[in-house]
C-alpha cells in the first residue's frame, strides 16, 4: 500500500451553538501522516487538537476539506481506526480479559484465536495475574493499560490517543510513555497522539504538530527523534525549541479569552 495513513486536506470543522450560531474550530488543516509514523499533536486548549482526533475517527462528519485513512474516505468510525481515551473507558462489568475479548467478539474472531490474542496483550502490557480484575480493583494505570490492550484487540492501522495518560501521576505516566513507545514499536502502528505536554511529544513522536490558537489550523510541523530514552540530553533540547514555538499561542489564546 503506497497511500499515507491519514491524508487531511484543507479540513474545516464548525460547533453548532446556542441559538443557530456555530464556532468554528478547525480552518484550512492539510496534514499528511505515514503509515507506522508516530506523530503528536500540542497547541493551546480549545485549538482543536481533540476535534481532529474525532474527525479521523470519523466520530462526527467534517464541515470542508477531506480526510482519507489508507486511501478511502472517512465516513465514519472503522475498525481500522481505534481510540484511546483520557478517562478509561472500560466497561465496569467485565473484567479485564473480558474487556479486551470485547471487540473480538464483536469481530466473530474464532474463539481459540482471540483467547491468545487476549492474553498475548494483557502479558504485553504487564497486566499477567490480573485478568479476572475488574476495572474498579485496578489503578488508574492499570486501566489504562487495559484499555490500550482492548483497542489493540481488534487489530486496528491506526491508534488515536486523546490525552490517554493525562490523568495519571507523575511516575506512571512516566511507566506509560515507555510501554507505548515499546508497543508502536513492536507493532508498527500508526499512532496519533493528542497532549499538552511537550516533553512527552517530543519524547514519544517522530514528529510534532503544533497547532495555532482556535480556530485551529497546523502552525508547524517539527520533527523530533526516536529517543531511547527520556533523559536524553536531546530531548530538552527539542523541547526549548519546540517550547518557544508553542507558548506564542497559548499566550495569544489566553488574550483572546481574556
Amino acid at each position: 500500500m503506497t497511500e499515507p495513513a491519514v491524508a487531511i486536506d484543507r479540513l474545516t470543522y464548525r460547533y453548532e451553538a446556542a441559538r443557530g450560531s456555530s464556532v468554528l474550530a478547525l480552518t484550512d488543516v492539510t496534514l499528511t501522516i505515514e503509515r507506522g509514523e508516530f506523530v503528536s499533536l500540542l497547541g493551546p486548549s480549545g485549538c482543536g487538537k481533540s476535534t481532529l482526533l474525532y474527525l479521523i475517527g470519523g466520530f462526527m462528519p467534517a464541515a470542508g476539506g477531506a480526510i482519507r485513512v489508507n486511501g478511502k474516505p472517512v465516513v465514519g468510525p472503522g475498525p481500522d481506526r481505534g481510540i484511546v481515551f483520557q478517562q478509561f473507558a472500560l466497561f465496569p462489568w467485565r473484567t479485564v480479559i473480558r474487556n479486551v475479548l470485547y471487540g473480538m467478539e464483536k469481530q466473530r474472531v474464532p474463539k481459540a484465536e482471540r483467547l491468545e490474542r487476549a492474553h498475548r496483550l494483557i502479558r504485553e502490557v504487564g497486566l499477567t495475574g490480573f485478568e479476572n480484575h475488574y476495572p474498579s480493583q485496578l489503578s488508574g494505570g492499570m486501566r489504562q493499560r487495559a484499555a490500550i490492550a482492548r483497542t489493540l484487540a481488534v487489530d486496528p492501522d491506526i491508534l488515536l490517543m486523546d490525552e490517554p495518560f493525562g490523568a495519571l501521576d507523575a511516575q506512571t505516566r512516566s511507566i506509560m510513555q515507555e510501554q507505548l513507545k515499546a508497543i508502536w514499536r513492536a507493532t508498527g502502528k500508526t499512532v496519533i497522539f493528542v497532549t499538552h505536554d511537550v516533553r512527552e511529544a517530543v519524547y514519544l513522536s517522530q514528529r510534532v504538530v503544533i497547532m495555532s490558537k482556535r480556530p485551529g489550523t497546523v502552525k508547524e510541523i517539527i520533527s523530533t527523534e526516536d529517543f531511547e530514552s527520556e533523559t536524553d540530553t536531546r530531548v530538552q533540547s527539542a523541547v526549548e525549541h519546540i517550547w518557544q514555538q508553542v507558548k506564542v499561542e497559548f499566550a495569544d489564546a489566553a488574550v483572546a479569552h481574556a
